[in-house]
């Protein structure tokens, strides 16, 4: 092709494959690599068909040009590779247009991809066909995208990998590129080119563009590419006992300076002479090979992929989870994963290297929790009030932490408001943030099942030049857990206590008091200056915040607050890899505190007031002390490793720095300054607001020297607002019995008029319309049709309220939800049949018979109360009768995995709504969801998958039992998950071939018509349901021993059981005249002609609502 343009190429020439819509990019290009003695010999423009192009990718379609280059001096001759690298990160920091694009620019390799379906990539570019075209190996992926909008320059490959999967840790990854380049010193580049090549990864970008990104500025600064390959993506070490002690010594040595960039994926590398194929550890992607006769290697997702004759196969294989593969094509030489292996483990003594520098805590302790007991808190009550444990925490929660060695559940829901909504004093913090899960594209691990490749490693020390390899860099402190007893947390003080005899100054520590007595943010700077002041100029490397000194005159700021801003600080000042954080806090009850802690920054936590508790507890009630503290300690660690997993992360190394979490209700000013790497779904509350709420938990806890009762949990008269009241459960029974809606609307007004609890407690319905006559209103009869039954088991429920349920809502026209528990057959073809029969991870009670006697097929990916986890029934609960719904065996407890163990990606879905359409034709198939931000590219996914109905499920429902930090802090609500739902679908012009549904604490008619506005056709009923066949919500579903015989399976509280299908009918009734009264006061004819139409919302006026930021919901996208 030169020669076709009068060139005639030099041996060492590049090629450059850009993408762009401008032309005078080009003269960019050029001057650029003039900088770098570069020059472009001549710009090929690509010639392509455009015909096999679909409408979106031929609307998009850059100009697609080669540049091919040459080297302009005699150093650029030796460094020709190391200078197209740079000038192209030059030309990418330089460009911002996002219509540019470099899909490669090196003298080694070239990438030819599009926006086009795979099989027509050989006739768009037209190159591809010519017969004097030639290579020696090819990367190839077809990406099903789940992005808001597919781009050209998202296609896969990359530069150096093709990447089919997730990375879950992504978040952490990014941050953690921005640490390890503060300390970097490469063979290749000067310090000056190195910072023109920084950032490593942008924070833009595909999480396999930021993998591609690492990999590729390893490599090209001279790092060992099987190594590399390795310490991004390694095998799960941790917990291998039978591991070749070298290979862990090999992989022990570089978690000291890189995290595994974690999730399911099987990725392909090359850097132009190597090629790999890596597995995950969890290997949740499959990776199959066949070696040819003819000296071929084939690897890709499933054999067939390219038809090759039997006879022709020498070798047929596939990667077990964490193995790889490799060629080196200049020798012609297969390297399986043994071979890769062996030279990583005899490239260097890392086994000397760490005996002589890593120190591991446990080794210096005889027992961990001996002096817990003594711990010398003075003033206790007040500070365990300051700190939130109330007898009713200590209870429900910390007493069954502390006998069983796990975390208690709840049931019910959450019914209280969020946290920024709240003028309860003693609510931590910590509620402010919500838990991220994985949905679907990458799913949750189950921690338990899958323990082996689960970690909690935890390590202090400074995190050294990533380039290269020293004895040095094996100087760390080492924990097996982030969660320090009183033992551990001594021995590591003393390494850096210059009195001590262990001391060394690489370890050197201070502590810091977090006590401040007004000017809350003055108050954080200052800290943190003093902090980053001490790590400059004396040396301090692990930094420990103690709030211990809280007293009648100083208050705390909350830890997290401080962690974050010290982490943002630290990272601002290029300090980040120098320091180590542990906080010594009260703060730390429950998993969750301790998660919140490690994603924005902390290495360690000691939880003293929590160990002290216990210390009391075993005291009072006779426990035996160290068997309670390791119950506590174990529980905290087994939270920890759920709420990692949750997210698909393996190893809190890959979860520390990632801010996994949805901040709700803080500014986002604030946000930015102190928890980089969230997302805020509601702006809200400042530094002063915070300070405010400080005040008064302060003035609260010194008030007298006795524990508070408590009522976060459950009610409580004059503690923590609650929604659901005996009050509210008093009102809707005499609702229903009533024979007018006299009291139904004495239920109302309790609902609307509540103290703002939820989301949609602050917006206001507004018209563009004037009244019409209730009698031009759709009837309602058929508003009713649009009502569900949220998913309840029968096994949750007892059988005679199950049906019930069924009953009253099928006999309206509406649909019942069987729940992931199987239904009796009996049921088929009557009136007490489930119409939405649900598919869940477990399978339990899933036939033929039972997927074929349904309407809608639901596949529950999550649910509100508990996103991430599975479902679970007490082995007490699954009597013979469950047993035999659910074919399994009477008294085993029965716990549905976190994920689909056949969805682990969008296709896999995908797979499963066909196969489900293929057995029940007539059926719809729908998804449920659960809202977090980014649930909307989800639910474009989900559509693109095919499903017919996609649900949005709140966190604030729940009717079953779930781990009580679930029902807390995991999800969001729904208001926030359904407009971007919404919102995506329209984006993606994907709307019209779904519907939305949602739920979450829906009771009354305003609750429909908010749903509706925001986007949802149908909408789920579960407590209002259950308070409907009399639950009076004690909160006790999880025991079997409920008082009104709604949650039982023993037949003697079964036998309580008052529930009458009238009266449920009688309710949903009620609710759809409520919504037929809106309708009419609003001027609409029917519900139909409000969906979506949220510019009829606005926020309330008022000072308090003023503070929020409620506009993401009033956002309105174009498109159908």
């Amino acid at each position: 092709k030169a020669k076709e343009s009068g060139y005639d190429l030099p041996e060492t020439f590049g090629v450059g494959v850009i993408f762009t819509k401008d032309d005078e990019h080009k003269t960019t290009v050029e001057e650029y690599c003039e900088r770098n003695d570069l020059k472009v010999l001549f710009w090929r423009e690509v010639p392509v068909n455009k015909e096999v192009l679909g409408e979106l990718a031929l609307e998009t379609l850059p100009k697609i040009y080669h540049a091919f280059i040459v080297p302009n001096s005699i150093i650029a001759i030796r460094r020709f590779e190391e200078l197209l690298y740079l000038t192209r990160k030059e030309i990418e920091h330089n460009i911002k247009d996002k219509d540019f694009y470099i899909p490669t620019f090196s003298s080694k390799k070239i990438a030819y991809k599009g926006l086009l379906m795979p099989n027509y990539i050989k006739d768009f570019y037209k190159d591809l066909a010519d017969k004097d075209f030639k290579i020696s190996f090819a990367l190839f992926h077809q990406r099903f995208s789940t992005n808001t909008l597919p781009e050209w320059r998202l296609a896969q490959p990359f530069r150096f990998i093709a990447h089919n999967g997730e990375i879950n840790s992504v978040e952490a990854n990014r941050i953690n590129s921005l640490i390890k380049t503060e300390s970097i010193k490469s063979s290749k580049f000067s310090d000056e080119e190195l910072e023109r090549l920084l950032p490593i990864v942008r924070f833009d970008e595909s999480d396999s563009s930021s993998l591609d990104a690492m990999m590729e500025f390893l490599i090209m600064n001279g790092m060992d590419f099987f190594k590399t390959v390795r310490s991004l993506v390694p095998m799960p070490w941790q917990n291998a006992p039978y591991l070749d002690s070298e290979l862990k010594a090999f992989y022990e040595y570089f978690s000291t300076r890189f995290e595994a960039w974690d999730g399911p994926a099987a990725i392909s590398v090359t850097d132009g002479r190597y090629i790999g194929v890596v597995l995950d550890r969890n290997g949740l992607r499959p990776a199959k090979y066949i070696r040819t006769k003819d000296k071929r290697l084939l690897i890709a997702s499933e054999y067939g992929v390219l038809d090759v004759e039997e006879d022709k196969i020498v070798e047929r294989g596939k990667l077990q989870s964490g193995e790889m593969i490799g060629i080196d094509t200049k020798f012609a030489k297969v390297l399986k994963s043994g071979d890769i292996d062996d030279y990583l483990k005899q490239s260097n003594k890392y086994s000397d290297w760490l005996n002589d520098n890593m120190i591991y805590l446990q080794e210096y302790i005889d027992s961990p929790y001996s002096i817990d007991d003594n711990i010398d808190i003075s003033n206790t009550p007040y500070k365990q009030r300051y700190a939130g444990i109330t007898k009713e925490v200590i209870k429900l929660f910390i007493k069954p932490l502390a006998v069983d060695g796990k975390e208690p559940t709840g049931s019910m829901g959450d019914d209280t408001p969020l946290a920024c909504f709240s003028t309860y004093p003693f609510r931590s913090f910590n509620d402010f943030f919500r838990q991220k899960f994985a949905q679907v594209t990458n799913p949750p691990i189950d921690s338990l099942r899958e323990k082996v490749v689960m970690s909690l490693n935890t390590g202090f020390g400074e995190i050294h030049n990533m380039l290269d390899e020293d004895p040095s860099h094996a100087k760390r402190i080492k924990a097996t857990s982030p969660i320090l007893t009183h033992a551990k947390l001594e021995v590591l003080k003393s390494f850096g206590d210059e009195k001590s005899p262990r001391f060394e100054a690489v370890y050197k520590n201070r502590v810091y008091a977090t006590t401040f007595q007004s000017a809350l943010k003055d108050s954080i700077e200052n800290i943190t200056d003093n902090i980053i002041e001490d790590v400059k100029n004396d040396g301090v490397r692990i930094v420990f915040l103690d709030d211990s000194g809280v007293n009648e005159e100083l208050k705390t700021i909350p830890m997290v607050l401080l962690i974050g801003r010290l982490h943002k600080k630290l990272l601002d000042s290029k300090l980040r890899h120098l320091v180590s954080i542990v906080a010594m806090s009260s703060e730390v009850i429950t998993a969750h505190d301790a998660a919140v802690f490690i994603a924005y920054g902390a290495s360690a936590i000691y939880p003293y007031m929590l160990f002290k508790t216990v210390c009391q507890l075993c005291i009072d009630e006779g426990i035996e002390r160290d068997e309670a503290l390791f119950n506590v300690h174990s529980a905290l660690n087994k939270g920890i490793l759920k709420t990692m997993s949750k997210m698909g992360i393996s190893t809190v190394a890959s979860y520390r720095n990632s801010g996994l979490f949805d901040v709700i209700g803080l500014k986002k000013e604030l946000a930015d300054e102190c928890f980089i790497g969230s997302k805020v779904a509601l702006s809200g509350l400042d530094y002063s607001d915070i300070e405010e709420k400080l005040n008064k938990r302060h003035q609260e806890a010194f008030k007298e020297e006795k524990l508070i009762s408590g009522g976060v949990f459950k009610y409580k008269k004059n503690e923590e607002l609650h929604e659901v009241t005996p009050t509210l459960t008093k009102a809707l029974m005499r609702a229903i019995e009533c024979e007018d809606d006299s009291e139904y609307r004495r239920f109302k007004a309790l609902v609307e008029e509540r103290e703002p609890t939820y989301i949609r407690d602050f917006l206001d319905i507004k018209s563009d319309r004037e009244p019409i006559d209730i009698n031009g209103v759709e009837p309602a009869s058929e508003i009713v049709k649009r009502f569900v039954g949220a998913a309840m088991s029968i096994g949750a429920l007892s059988p005679e309220a199950h049906e019930d349920l069924a009953e009253a809502l099928n006999s309206l026209g509406a649909k019942s939800n069987s729940g992931e528990g199987g239904e009796d057959k009996k049921r088929n073809g009557t009136i007490k049949r489930s119409k939405i029969r649900q598919v869940a991870s477990g399978r339990f009670g899933v036939t033929p018979e039972y997927l074929v006697n349904a309407e809608e097929l639901q596949i529950k990916v999550a649910q509100g109360a508990k996103p991430g986890e599975g479902g679970q029934l007490p082995g007490f609960k699954v009597t013979t009768y469950i047993a035999k719904l659910r074919h399994t065996t009477p008294g085993k407890t029965l716990i549905s995995p976190p994920p689909h163990h056949d969805i682990y990606s969008i296709e896999d879905l995908a797979q499963l709504i066909f196969d489900l359409k293929q057995i029940n034709p007539t059926a719809r198939i729908g998804v449920k969801l659960v809202s977090s931000i980014g649930v909307g590219t989800i639910a474009a996914g989900v559509a693109k998958a095919y499903a017919d109905h996609i649900v949005v499920s709140g966190s604030e429902g729940g009717t079953g039992a779930a781990p009580i930090t679930s029902i807390r802090h995991a999800g969001n609500p729904w208001e926030i998950g359904l407009i971007e739902a919404q919102n995506a679908l329209k984006a993606n012009h994907l709307r019209e071939f779904v519907s939305l549904e949602t739920d979450g604490a829906l009771k009354a008619g305003r609750d429909i018509i908010v749903a509706a506005l925001l986007g949802a056709e149908s909408y789920a009923f579960g407590t209002s349901l259950m308070m409907a066949v009399r639950c009076i919500f004690c909160r006790s579903c999880q025991t079997n021993t409920c008082p009104v015989g709604i949650t039982t399976q023993a037949d003697e509280y079964r036998a309580k059981y008052k529930g009458v299908v009238a009266k449920v009918k009688n309710y949903l009734m009620l609710v759809a005249t409520d919504v037929r009264e809106y309708l009419a006061s609003m001027g609409y004819k029917s519900l139909d002609e409000l969906i979506g139409r949220n510019d009829l919302l606005a926020a309330k006026e008022n000072d308090f609502a003023n503070k929020f930021d409620f506009s993401a919901l009033f956002d309105q996208v174009e498109g159908v």
